[in-house]
């Protein structure tokens, strides 16, 4: 439904917004005095977010957002707002059901609060930047978990080697990055170095360090074998293990958003994500699905694809699985924390070796509702 449909609804309709708007700014209304029981079931609803799922992304028309919801049980409908920070979004753009999609201008920002009736406002960005020189720098966050929480989103980033051109640099500076991790070997690093961005400290977590890297690959099997053994080699490896307890605390302990990336940002930043995700409680499907992503943002993008049309077919088959994702890549690295630790978390404070405190920082920092 279109943006001019909805702000033509009726005044009731717009009513029922401004009462959403001024319960969620948090002014309070007369009523009567609730029982303890009906009080306490109030602040659990206004403490929870209510929505089971929702998302935005870019809309079909150049300067426009689509913005999809589903809030179950709200009777009065969701409120949207838009602003061009994760922590402001002043400007009123409409109004919708409790199961809804909306399009909206881009010109406030991209940043969209929907506020539902009853319950937490949730405050959702574009997942993507669409960045040319790095497509697959992606936003962490705004993924549900199994306990009906969300995920923050603004607060951590994931991505492929910071190449940026200049115009992409621009866009990365508005996001707010204090902390820029990188996850790549010294080679790596001397053949592209980060553009790092402005206001952000820089960090070296050299994953690698102690894993092979030179393997003779003659067939996609192999390649496929290969990568699932990297994945593996995250959770065994005493240095992989200390890089990645080190970004986890950094996130924790730092202040503003956090960027980590490896070179195609879908190997060492695909694991690094899959356990984060798996320590703030999001299921293990949804892990799964942010991790493949790194197929449409990476893989099919314009370089990597003219990289493979450019090579001979047998090595180009060869080649697909590297610079792919696979889910049986990252089921090999659960498979590995689950026999060599039991479980997620255990591998986070035995083999990363954070602390318990770290994990529930961890959790206070990014975890909504």
């Amino acid at each position: 439904m279109s943006l001019s449909s909805h702000l033509s609804r009726s005044a009731a309709v717009l009513a029922a917004a401004t009462l959403v708007a001024t319960a969620a700014a948090g002014t309070a209304t007369a009523s009567a005095a609730p029982t303890a029981t009906h009080a306490s079931a109030h602040r659990a609803d206004h403490r929870a977010v209510p929505f089971a799922s929702a998302t935005v992304v870019a809309g079909a028309t150049a300067g426009t957002l689509k913005v999809t919801w589903s809030a179950p049980h709200q009777r009065l409908g969701v409120a949207v707002f838009a602003g061009s920070t994760a922590t402001a979004q002043p400007h009123f753009v409409g109004f919708g059901t409790a199961d809804d999609s909306l399009t909206v201008t881009a010109a406030h920002g991209d940043w969209i609060r929907l506020v539902p009736s009853t319950g937490r406002p949730l405050v959702l960005s574009l997942r993507d930047r669409g960045l040319a020189s790095d497509p697959n720098l992606r936003d962490v966050g705004g993924y549900r978990t199994a306990d009906g929480r969300w995920v923050r989103m603004g607060a951590v980033y994931r991505s492929q080697a910071l190449s940026l051109t200049p115009a992409d640099l621009g866009v990365v500076n508005t996001l707010g990055v204090t902390a820029d991790y990188d996850l790549r070997t010294t080679s790596e690093i001397a053949q592209a170095p980060d553009v790092v961005p402005a206001g952000a400290g820089y960090t070296n977590l050299n994953v690698l360090a102690d894993v092979t890297l030179t393997p003779t690959l003659t067939s996609p099997a192999a390649a496929e074998q290969y990568m699932q053994q990297i994945e593996q080699d995250f959770v065994t490896d005493a240095t992989a293990r200390a890089a990645f307890g080190k970004l986890l605390t950094g996130i924790a302990d730092g202040h503003g958003a956090a960027l980590y990336h490896c070179t195609a940002g879908k190997d060492r930043t695909g694991w690094a994500t899959a356990v984060l995700l798996t320590l703030l409680g999001v299921p293990q499907d949804t892990v799964m699905q942010d991790y493949l992503l790194s197929n449409t943002y990476y893989f099919d993008s314009p370089a990597v694809q003219g990289m493979l049309k450019a090579m001979p077919a047998g090595e180009a088959a060869v080649y697909t699985p590297m610079l792919q994702v696979q889910a049986s890549y990252l089921q090999a690295g659960f498979a590995q924390v689950s026999a060599s630790y039991g479980s997620m978390y255990d591998y986070a404070v035995h083999g990363l070796g954070l602390r318990p405190q770290t994990i529930a920082k961890l959790r206070a920092k990014l975890l909504v509702g």
